[in-house]
C-alpha cells in the first residue's frame, strides 16, 4: 500500500510540474507574441492628427489688409496663381480636370520612418497651419492604405519625404495610387535629398525627367512663370552660396515641366557636360510637373525643407495643388507692443526727442502697413519719476495719447502671479484704471481695453 500510494504521489508530481511548465511556456509565447504585435502596430499603423477647423475661409481672395502686410498678389493677378484649364488624360484626349472637391480636405504623408527628420518638418508645417493630415511608413511592397470610402477619397493631396519610394512602389500600388490621383485629381509633392547611395545623375523611373546630384549651388532665384507662387513671390535673387553641396536639380526637354526655384553651380566643372557656359546657366532645384505627361501634377523638392524658401514654396504647393482648399491667407497683421513705457531709472527713460522718434518711425511703418500702431504698456505709478527732462517726455507721450494704442500693466509693474489674493490684484488695476481716466487714455476708438467684470 505504501508503495503504491507513493508511485501515485509521484505520478501526480510529475503531472503537476508538467502542467507548470506548459503554463511557463504558453506566458512566453504569449509574451512574445505581444511584443511582435505591439513592434508592428508601432511601426506600421498610422499616425492621425486631427487639426482645428480650417479658419480660411478666404484663402483664395486678395490679399486686404487692415494693419497688416500683403505678402503675395490676389489671385488672377500678376504672381497669382495659374492653374492648368485642361490636363490629358491616359488615354490622351483632354478633359477638364477632376474637381478635389470629392475628397476629403486631409492630407496624406508617407514618411521613411516616425521618427525621420524631414517627415517632422513635413507635419510641423501641415500642424502650424491647421490642415488635417495622417502619416503611415510608406509601403515598398506592403498594402497601400485604403484611399477611397463611399464614392469619396479620402486624402486631398499625398506628399512623399522621399520620392523614390513613390517612383519604386511595385506596379501594383503604383497603380492604384495614380489612378487614385487621376480620378479625384489628387496632386503629389514629392522631395529627394541625396546621401552618400545616391548616384550622381539618373532617370526618374517612369518619367522624362532626369537628377543630377552632390552638387553646389548659389544664387538662389524663383522663375516668375511658376504657376503655383502665391504667398512666395519672385523678388531679387538670393546671392551667395548655398547651404550644403547635396543639392539635386532636375532636367527635362519635356512641356509638362515648369521650374520653379533655379540656382547656378559653383564650378564650371561640375556640369561642363550641360553646355559650354554651364556657370551662366540656371537650373531648376524644384519643379512643377502641370501634369501633361499622365494627368497627375506634381512638385517635386531637389533637396529638404531646412532653406527657409523651400517652406514658403512648400505652403504654395500645397495650396495649388489642392485647389486652394488647404492654404494660408494672404492677410498678415503686425502688432508691436512698447512695454513699460513710464518705468525706468532716471536716466534711462524716454525724452520728447525719443517720443518724436518713436512718433517718426510710426508714421514711416504706415506708409507700408496701413494703420499700423505702436501699443504702449503703461504703469500708471512711475508716471514722472525720472528727471525733469524725462517727465517731458511722459507729458509729450500723454499729449499725443491718441496717436497710440495702450495697454495696461500693473499700477507698481508687479507681476500678476506674485500676488497673495484676487483684491490686491484688484486694487493695483483699479489704480492703473484711475491713471487712465485722468490721462483719457482708456479706450482705442470705440473699443475699451478694460476687461474689469470679473472683479466687479
Amino acid at each position: 500500500m505504501v508503495g503504491s500510494g507513493l508511485g501515485v504521489w509521484k505520478l501526480m508530481r510529475g503531472v503537476r510540474q508538467l502542467e507548470l511548465h506548459r503554463l511557463i511556456l504558453a506566458l512566453i509565447i504569449f509574451c512574445l507574441l505581444s511584443m511582435a504585435f505591439l513592434a508592428y502596430y508601432v511601426s506600421n499603423s498610422p499616425k492621425i492628427k486631427e487639426a482645428p477647423p480650417l479658419p480660411f475661409s478666404d484663402c483664395g481672395g486678395g490679399g486686404g489688409i487692415s494693419l497688416g502686410v500683403s505678402t503675395g498678389d490676389a489671385e488672377g493677378g500678376p504672381g497669382g496663381q495659374r492653374a492648368p484649364l485642361f490636363l490629358p488624360p491616359r488615354q490622351g484626349q483632354l478633359h477638364h480636370v477632376k474637381d478635389n472637391l470629392k475628397t476629403e480636405p486631409v492630407v496624406l504623408v508617407f514618411v521613411e520612418s516616425i521618427y525621420s527628420q524631414l517627415g517632422q518638418e513635413i507635419v510641423a508645417i501641415l500642424e502650424s497651419s491647421r490642415f488635417h493630415y495622417r502619416t503611415e511608413i510608406a509601403p515598398g511592397k506592403g498594402d497601400m492604405p485604403t484611399l477611397t470610402e463611399r464614392n469619396r477619397g479620402r486624402y486631398t493631396l499625398i506628399i512623399y519625404e522621399n520620392v523614390l519610394k513613390y517612383v519604386n512602389l511595385d506596379s501594383w500600388n503604383r497603380d492604384l495610387l495614380d489612378k487614385y490621383c487621376a480620378e479625384y485629381g489628387v496632386g503629389v509633392i514629392g522631395f529627394f535629398k541625396a546621401n552618400e547611395n545616391s548616384p550622381f545623375s539618373a532617370q526618374l523611373k517612369g518619367f522624362p525627367l532626369y537628377l543630377h546630384s552632390h552638387l553646389g549651388l548659389r544664387d538662389y532665384r524663383i522663375n516668375p512663370a511658376a504657376p503655383l507662387l502665391y504667398i512666395t513671390k519672385p523678388n531679387q535673387m538670393e546671392q551667395g552660396s548655398l547651404p550644403g553641396d547635396d543639392w539635386t536639380i532636375f532636367q527635362s526637354n519635356h512641356s509638362t515641366y515648369e521650374p520653379v526655384l533655379l540656382a547656378r553651380t559653383k564650378t564650371s566643372d561640375t556640369l561642363a557636360h550641360f553646355g559650354p557656359s554651364p556657370l551662366r546657366a540656371l537650373h531648376a532645384t524644384v519643379i512643377q510637373d502641370l501634369g501633361l505627361h499622365d494627368g497627375i501634377q506634381r512638385v517635386l523638392f531637389g533637396n529638404n525643407l531646412n532653406y527657409w524658401l523651400h517652406k514658403l514654396v512648400f505652403v504654395d504647393a500645397i495650396a495649388y495643388l489642392t485647389g486652394k482648399r488647404l492654404c494660408l491667407s494672404l492677410d498678415r497683421h503686425i502688432l508691436v507692443d512698447v512695454d513699460d513705457i513710464f518705468v525706468g531709472k532716471e536716466g534711462t527713460r524716454m525724452k520728447v526727442s525719443d517720443v518724436e522718434a518713436l512718433l517718426n518711425t510710426q508714421n514711416k511703418l504706415r506708409a507700408l502697413v496701413p494703420n499700423f500702431t505702436f501699443n504702449l504698456g503703461f504703469s500708471g505709478k512711475f508716471y514722472h519719476t525720472g528727471t525733469d527732462e524725462e517727465d517731458q517726455g511722459d507729458d509729450m507721450l500723454l499729449q499725443h495719447r491718441m496717436d497710440f494704442w495702450w495697454f495696461p500693466h500693473m499700477w507698481s509693474h508687479m507681476q500678476p502671479h506674485l500676488f497673495h489674493n484676487v483684491s490686491v490684484l484688484a486694487e493695483q488695476m483699479r489704480l492703473n484704471k484711475v491713471f487712465a481716466q485722468v490721462g483719457n487714455i482708456i479706450t482705442l476708438g470705440s473699443l475699451t481695453i478694460w476687461k474689469l467684470d470679473f472683479l466687479q
